[in-house]
């Protein structure tokens, strides 16, 4: 008689991914820049979000003036 016995939650939830009368969360927002973004950088002292994968660019040290290791003697 009934083949489906699962709670309506659950079977939206494997057909969807989200349970029934939910709305499908929204995507993070990086508080820098205003983009969607994945993962944010926080500062290791007081834990500030300084960007987020779209906003900041990943260089090398050695090769950043600003480090002071390419200073002139």
């Amino acid at each position: 008689m009934y083949n489906n016995l699962e709670h309506p939650d659950i079977t939206a939830a494997l057909r969807t991914g989200y349970p029934a009368n939910h709305k499908e969360p929204r995507p993070p927002v990086c508080p820098v820049c205003g983009r969607e973004c994945e993962t944010v950088y926080r500062t290791g002292r007081y834990g500030e979000i300084v960007g987020c994968d779209n906003c900041i660019v990943e260089c090398d040290a050695w090769d950043a003036p600003e480090c002071g290791c390419l200073e002139k003697d």
